[in-house]
């Protein structure tokens, strides 16, 4: 059995994973409303299916390509873009967990490079930061992003406006680490970038209910009027 299904038959079998059995049977219905809820981030691949949103979908941040694989394993579409650096930050530059070593980031990049060779040509890996993979997307080209990068507000803030734009009207807009906060894992400023975002463009953000304190964050980008 593939290490993404062990990892959920392993959760399933916990209280918390019965608990979310139920939310998952209570809310799944609604994914394909206006009135959507999703219960966990997990959840997103079902989302996107029962929404049609089939075609090409792009995960930013994916350090060793655990949700691109959950992706990958449940989602029906066509091709998903794992987007990725792997390049070490000075410390003074980036306070996250995440930056770790040059050594760690390249065993994190080889990891990633195995976990999601069994996906074959749906499955593209571009080590480049956001900013520059960006520029290699088209207009509305995408029936999803998701967003997990750096979690500093200036960085969120900088990927929400880059990555927008690339998502087609009716398509998911999401990201993972919705709120503010110094912890032991770094900085976040995610939750001030996403709601002061969404609030110019006049945009509903929804988050997911039941992993908290790492939610995630979630649209849909309306269609033209």
């Amino acid at each position: 059995m593939v290490r993404a299904q062990e990892a959920l038959a392993r959760f399933a079998r916990t209280g918390i994973g019965q608990r979310s059995r139920r939310l998952v049977a209570v809310f799944r219905p609604t994914y394909r409303s206006k009135r959507a809820v999703l219960p966990l981030r997990s959840e997103i691949p079902f989302l996107l299916n029962r929404r049609g949103l089939l075609g090409c979908g792009a995960e930013i941040g994916v350090q060793r390509g655990e949700f691109s694989e959950i992706l990958l394993e449940h989602w029906r579409g066509a091709h998903l873009i794992s987007v990725d650096p792997w390049q070490a930050a000075p410390p003074d530059e980036y306070d996250d967990i995440s930056n770790v070593t040059q050594d760690e980031h390249d065993a994190y990049h080889a990891e990633t490079v195995e976990r999601l060779a069994r996906f074959g040509s749906r499955s593209t890996i571009w080590r480049q930061t956001g900013e520059e993979a960006v520029e290699r997307i088209p207009h509305h080209s995408l029936d999803f992003v998701y967003l997990d990068a750096r979690h500093d507000y200036d960085s969120v803030l900088s990927d929400l406006a880059d990555w927008y734009d690339k998502v087609r009207p009716g398509g998911i807009f999401a990201g993972h680490d919705y709120l503010d906060g110094h912890f032991a894992s770094g900085e976040y400023g995610v939750r001030s970038a996403v709601d002061e975002f969404c609030r110019g463009k006049g945009l509903d953000v929804s988050a997911t209910l039941a992993d908290r304190p790492w939610r995630s964050w979630w649209l849909t980008v309306p269609r033209p009027r």
